[in-house]
């Protein structure tokens, strides 16, 4: 049986690679412990990019609670497995 496109785009996807084009790192430098203020590209434009490609790919939709407080990629995986996201 064969992956209909969005399916494999989100297999694809997955939150490191996001973080990672979002602000331009190597993938293998995203882990849970990363805080967004330590990424010399974050800013609140980058940050509300990564939250609409988090919820784009895994067609979930942050509370605005969530989103304020996602402040490191162990956060924002939280904030994914808590609106039910299969990753």
């Amino acid at each position: 049986m064969a992956l209909n496109f969005a399916a494999k785009v989100k297999i694809d996807m997955t939150i490191e690679k996001i973080f990672s084009e979002v602000f331009g790192m190597p993938e293998s430098s995203i882990v849970d412990t990363l805080i967004l203020t330590e990424i010399g590209s974050w800013d609140s434009l980058a940050h509300m990019i990564l939250i609409t490609r988090l919820e784009d790919t895994y067609q979930v939709q942050f509370s605005g609670d969530q989103i304020a407080d996602m402040k490191s990629v162990g956060d924002a995986r939280k904030a994914l497995l808590a609106q039910g996201a299969n990753i």
